[in-house]
């Protein structure tokens, strides 16, 4: 990107996505473990971890991409 500061204030907005992405990721780990049994180690409820599993993968998805956009835009 040509403009620098259009670009600095890109990456400044975009640390607070990333930061955003950071705080769901832990909550997302920490749904999971309340998910989990632990007497045997068993989901307590399927379906809804199914569905958690799924949005853990989508944010891990989106985790990903807002790196490769942090990356591209500090080049």
């Amino acid at each position: 990107m040509k403009d620098n500061r259009t670009k600095q204030e890109i990456l400044k907005q975009i640390e607070k996505i990333r930061k955003n992405n950071f705080n769901n990721v832990n909550d997302i780990n920490s749904i999971e473990l309340l998910l989990n049994s632990n007497n045997n180690g068993r989901d307590k409820d399927e379906k809804i971890s199914e569905k958690f599993s799924g949005l853990k993968n989508k944010i891990e998805e989106i985790t990903n991409m807002t790196e490769d956009v942090i990356n591209m835009l500090k080049q």
